[in-house]
């Protein structure tokens, strides 16, 4: 216990590193991240202990070998070894040897395996043959665990990631695609773990965390399915060694080579006469072209027998698709100016007073021709027809050839150099380049067909990991390893090498002289498609690097097992990309257009025949340019953690784990000073300046303190009732890791963001004719400059104060008959502090620009953000699972959840901001999570068919050899739908940043249940369009959309070539039932249109695509085929 009393000393980073330095070493602790454990207790028949047995282990794998003895009280404590198959052999004097095998050890895991000798001569053995499944019985974490026959055998969908397999885990959220190609190469998928935001989860391969720096959300690679072992999944009450993880805790181990040559080839082939027609394909469109190919091979073995040995993997992946997509753009007559039929007036903002009172109404809702600005009539020009007219919404379909080549590579060398020393070293490397269409082709461009961003991306992924763990004494183990990961991203949209805002549409202020600030300039329509320029944050060129180091040491004294360490990284940001967090428009500038200029105050809101009309004016809601002053620019940010823990065995049947965590996260910088930092008005030096930190006389923090107090505590409890049931519960505590350098990135005056927003809801900002007003790059002086007016500012406070995340369970686990064995539990968190951007500019219900914060004192009419706690969330849940791991050629797991989860409205990732953001109104923020799942059930099972050699049935002649070699798998998940908010135009609420929500005018809210453009999912008329200056009476995330049925199955067989060669031919099916995912509804009441006759037409509960479950937005059924070659 006197360690423990050496908690005090984390206080101090510098102590605490120098105790790590002083005791290097440390051994039979628990498992850590990057090995396993294997303990256990010797008693006689009496049940009474057996000191001094010699315990042995040899890994079967590569014939390491380690020896032990038992304590007084009979344990013996194997903490640091390579997860992996061993075989166990325990000798006594006067007893019979025991010999246990195969063992299965994996990483970041305890195997308890407690050994009964039998009174004999030693020259005896009682072999025991069986690898049951074992309980956690030493740590009170939730975990789980995705291995082998998973990871080889389960049907993953085409691009064959694993991390689709978390959909089979209790508490995650359904992996889905995030981000576009060029900016995530790897694919890697986005997932929410027991109500945390996504970027709490730490994600480590081999030991290395690969964050991805820009992307927190999403891992920075993804290795290739055939290359990785095994995926150790923490979920609650995380060890202090775990670190940085409020959701899910994951390490991906690499395979390794062994004593004996092994690898495997592979072909995976599915094209468009493979699966079924999209459910929203229109009619008269024949399913488009795809190819897609995913091949390679792995091979492993010896290089010095026993001593030293390699692994190597590759995979290709070739995609070739002609997407399509439906898109929303105006009518023929729209773009004439006729709006005849819409079911709204369109007023001349000509009349009537400037805050849209008393306007009158363009006759027959028509537009003059003398009226239409003469650039947008160019702009009309290149817009496409409708390929469907009678639609308004979801009214043009277009095709593109899309193409993407991935190539990657995994490779790792293991060395035992020594019995006390064991070494490995990884890398791994990415290159990918792409091609991605646009909607409206070289005409307008628009966002992308697929890939998620227009025109051609490129770039590379290096990782790497170097590890060692060394054997001081018996009860000393020293590890360490470091790892280094750098993502290249780069994409290019089509035409940046011409001005096409200043040259070809003559709009002042857009283009300007350097290549990343040409092509188009975006034009944001409200109710259609964008045009132009549709992401704003391009383009970019990324090099992004990271930097880890981690030293750890275990201690063995008596019944306490001491682990401590620490942790160090670095990482970097450097980019030349024209983007602000927050902003709205890119390099080339870009103009929203919302209806408020053709609507009157005090009437019906606007709707996309308003918008169209503002845009034929020439009317801009907002106009907007980011100005990037330099060509490059970066972050540099850094963390240093501290951990001590211990596992005491305080009796056989109990386990006590506790421990604590030291974070610091020092104030991030750029590579040559400090970040930028807006000081609000009221403040007699700096009032309304920009700070440039660590410039002329301002210090490089900013003045920012950050916290030096960060303890994260946990405690957990692991009790064995019996044999066969454990009883556990755990706490803990884990500070929010979110990279404040990725908030503050880009800001004043590196980038400068200009937003002209409009004096009120119902008047524009400027027009397309006088353009964009043009800014001139500052001077940094003495580091005390100027905002102007127009500029957007992200800032921070003087004390910054991070977020935590709380979580807690409490489980029993019980073995059950057929090796099987079932879980059940109580998990929660609680995340305190939810980081984001706070406005504090916000505008007042009813007030419109001259009613924010700031306005009155600066004249500012534009957001002014500090990146700070937001509010808290919370989630419970029942969890249970059922798992059987192969064994009779079966394995099944199965897993449910019941859960709820609250949140603040407009917060589903760390960064967001706040739906409603005047304090006064904050409560009505409280809605259920975005993410929240009331219910989720999944079932994973793989089934090799009793026929043939060496199984029950069938096992000779001919029916051996056609009904043999046979295997089905499958995965089945079923969950209710996803919420989502009915909302309304925000015209009359007339209160800047903040969000509208409708008014509800039933008690109940019918659902029909319809699916398709021009019906309803939901009663349209519970809900009615705000039109006074308030809030709307319904609530955020009121609404379930469609549930999810999927099936996906394979089938499987195996022809043995050889005694240690086979094939396999593999049939799979994806959403095997083709069972439409259809995504939730379109929820904003004011874009209603009625028939004359009052039914319903379109724009409000319409159902109109699929949902996001990470298959590149192929949601029909798709068979795929392959060949796989083992040996």
């Amino acid at each position: 216990m006197s360690t423990i009393h050496t908690r005090g000393s984390l206080r101090l980073p510098a102590l605490a590193s120098l105790v790590f330095l002083l005791v290097p070493g440390a051994s039979p602790a628990r498992a850590q991240i990057l090995y396993g454990s294997m303990v256990g207790v010797v008693t006689d028949p009496s049940n009474a202990a057996v000191p001094k047995a010699t315990v042995t282990i040899l890994q079967l794998e590569t014939n390491q070998s380690l020896q032990t003895e038992t304590d007084q009280s009979g344990q013996y404590r194997f903490p640091t070894i390579p997860g992996g198959t061993y075989e166990l052999k325990v000798t006594a004097q006067g007893f019979r040897g025991y010999i246990r095998k195969p063992v299965s050890v994996s990483t970041n895991a305890v195997t308890r395996i407690d050994v009964e000798m039998q009174v004999g001569s030693v020259s005896e053995s009682i072999q025991v043959a069986a690898d049951a499944m074992v309980l956690q019985t030493d740590r009170s974490e939730v975990r789980a665990e995705v291995g082998r026959t998973s990871l080889l055998n389960l049907p993953v969908p085409p691009g064959r990631n694993y991390q689709q397999l978390f959909n089979t885990l209790p508490g995650f959220t359904p992996p889905r695609n995030a981000h576009s190609l060029p900016s995530n190469p790897s694919r890697s998928l986005q997932y929410e773990v027991n109500g945390v935001v996504a970027a709490s989860n730490n994600i480590r391969l081999d030991g290395a965390t690969q964050y991805n720096v820009w992307l927190p959300h999403v891992t920075a690679y993804v290795p290739a399915l055939e290359s990785i072992e095994t995926v150790n999944v923490v979920t609650n009450s995380f060890d202090a060694e775990q670190g940085l993880a409020g959701g899910a805790a994951i390490n991906v181990q690499i395979k390794s080579g062994t004593n004996e040559l092994h690898g495997s080839g592979f072909w995976y082939h599915n094209n468009n006469n493979t699966k079924a027609r999209p459910f929203f394909l229109p009619f008269n469109q024949d399913k488009p072209k795809l190819v897609f190919n995913q091949f390679g091979g792995t091979v492993g073995g010896p290089v010095v027998k026993d001593k030293l040995f390699y692994f190597a993997s590759y995979e290709g992946t070739y995609d070739r698709q002609f997407a399509g997509a439906l898109s929303t753009v105006p009518t023929s007559a729209m773009k004439a100016g006729d709006m005849s039929t819409s079911p709204r007036l369109v007023y001349d903002p000509a009349t009537g007073a400037a805050d849209g009172r008393d306007r009158t109404p363009f006759p027959n809702n028509q537009i003059p021709l003398a009226r239409q600005d003469t650039i947008a009539l160019k702009i009309v020009r290149l817009m496409p027809t409708p390929t469907d007219p009678n639609q308004l919404t979801g009214n043009y379909y277009s095709q593109g050839t899309y193409a993407f080549d991935r190539n990657t590579i995994d490779t790792k060398v293991n060395w035992i150099p020594a019995s006390r020393i064991t070494a490995y070293g990884r890398f791994s490397y990415l290159h990918y380049d792409a091609n991605m269409p646009t909607r409206f082709g070289d005409q307008l461009l628009g966002s992308s067909l697929a890939g998620g961003n227009p025109g051609k991306g490129f770039g590379d992924t290096y990782s790497f990991t170097g590890a060692m763990t060394y054997t001081i004494s018996p009860s000393f183990i020293f590890d360490t390893n470091f790892g280094y990961t750098k993502m290249n991203t780069n994409v290019e949209q089509p035409f940046l090498d011409q001005k096409i805002g200043l040259d070809t549409f003559g709009i002042p202020g857009t283009n300007g002289t350097r290549r990343f600030e040409g092509g188009f300039p975006g034009f944001g329509i409200s109710g259609f498609d964008t045009f132009g320029l549709a992401d704003s944050y391009m383009p970019y060129f990324r090099r992004d690097p990271q930097y880890q180091w981690i030293g750890n040491g275990n201690w063995t004294k008596g019944r306490h097992n001491v682990r401590f360490g620490a942790e160090l990284s670095w990482q970097q940001l450097n980019h030349t990309q024209p983007e602000f967090y927050g902003g709205s428009w890119g390099a080339p500038g870009g103009f929203s257009f919302n209806g408020g200029s053709t609507t009157l105050n005090g009437g019906p809101a606007s709707n996309q025949f308003n918008s169209m009309s503002d845009f034929l004016l020439g009317l801009a809601s907002q106009v907007g340019k980011i100005y990037q002053w330099p060509d490059v620019y970066g972050t540099r940010t850094s963390m240093q953690s501290f951990y001590l823990r211990d596992q005491w065995q305080v009796t056989r049947q109990l386990t006590l784990n506790f421990g604590v965590r030291y974070n610091y996260f020092p104030m991030p910088t750029r590579d040559d000073r400090g970040l930028e930092r807006y000081i609000f008005p009221g403040d007699a030096r700096y009032g309304d300046k920009v700070l440039v930190c660590g410039f002329g006389e301002i210090a490089r923090d900013c003045g920012v303190s950050v916290s030096k107090t960060l303890f994260a505590p946990t405690v957990g409890i692991a009790y064995r009732v019996n044999d066969s049931t454990v009883i556990r519960t755990g706490y803990g505590i884990n500070t929010d890791p979110w990279n404040v350098a990725r908030a503050m990135r880009t800001n004043h005056p590196l980038l400068t963001a200009q937003t002209v927003n409009a004096p009120n809801s119902f008047s524009a900002a400027g027009t397309l004719k006088t353009g964009i007003p043009v800014l001139t790059q500052p001077s940094l002086g003495n580091g005390v400059i100027d905002l102007p007016r127009t500029v957007v500012a992200n800032t921070m406070d003087t004390d910054f104060k991070r977020g935590y995340i709380q979580s807690w369970n409490f489980t029993i686990q019980k073995q059950m008959f057929w090796n099987m064995v079932g879980q059940v539990g109580y998990v929660a968190t609680r995340s305190t502090g939810l980081m984001g951007f706070e406005e504090r500019n916000y505008g007042l219900v009813g007030g419109g620009a001259a009613s924010r914060v700031y306005f009155a004192s600066t004249g500012r009419n534009g957001s002014l953000a500090v990146v700070n706690r937001l509010g808290n969330s919370t989630y419970d849940s029942l969890q249970a699972t059922l798992d059987k791991r192969l064994s009779g050629g079966l394995q099944m797991n199965l897993a449910y959840v019941w859960s709820k989860c609250i949140a603040p409205a407009g917060f589903g990732n760390s960064g967001d901001r706040i739906a409603i953001k005047i304090p006064s109104y904050q409560a009505l923020n409280r809605s259920q999570c975005s993410i929240h799942q009331p219910q989720r059930f999944t079932t994973a099972a793989v089934w090799q068919l009793p026929f043939g050699a060496g199984r029950k049935y069938a096992n000779s002649g001919f029916a051996s050899a056609v009904l043999g070699g046979w295997q089905i798998n499958g995965i089945l998940s079923l969950m209710k739908g996803q919420p989502f908010t009915v909302s309304s135009s925000g015209a009359s609420l007339n209160a800047p940043e903040n969000s509208q929500r409708a008014d509800q005018v039933k008690a109940n809210v019918t659902k029909l249940g319809l699916v398709g453009r021009g019906v309803p999912f939901y009663d349209y008329t519970a809900y009615a369009p705000v039109t006074q200056a308030r809030f709307g009476t319904s609530g955020f995330n009121t609404l379930l959309g469609p549930g999810l049925v999927s099936l996906d199955m394979g089938v499987f067989r195996q022809f043995r070539i050889t005694e240690r060669v086979n094939l396999q031919f593999r049939a799979e099916a994806f959403n095997a039932t083709n069972t439409p995912h259809f995504s939730n509804p379109s929820g904003n009441i004011s874009n209603l249109v009625l028939n004359p006759d009052g039914t319903f037409r379109s724009g409000v509960f319409e159902v109109t695509g699929v949902r996001n479950t990470g298959r590149e937005g192929i949601d029909e059924r798709v068979f795929r085929f392959g060949l796989r070659l083992g040996f």
